[in-house]
């Protein structure tokens, strides 16, 4: 019987804020994400009896491509909203 390895907790805490980025808020959950993901790599190369390695990279991964797509909704804003206050 195999023992069943522990996932580690800032891989899921990266992964389900990065999928929230998703949801609306980009630059906040994508940061997040991030963050959490380089944490879990931290731990996880401390640690090799723990898993989590695959979440912690997808959570890296979409936390840059939320963050990628929150800066252009930004800068779309800011370029539709600018043009509003010159005329």
């Amino acid at each position: 019987m195999s023992a069943v390895a522990r996932t580690d907790g800032y891989a899921i805490a990266s992964i389900a804020c990065s999928a929230v980025a998703f949801l609306g808020a980009f630059i906040i959950g994508s940061i997040l994400g991030i963050v959490f993901g380089k944490m879990a790599q931290t731990r996880l190369a401390a640690d090799p009896t723990v898993g989590g390695e695959g979440l912690a990279q997808a959570g890296i991964i979409l936390g840059w491509v939320g963050l990628a797509i929150g800066a252009v909704f930004l800068m779309l804003f800011l370029t539709v909203f600018s043009g509003f206050l010159f005329f």
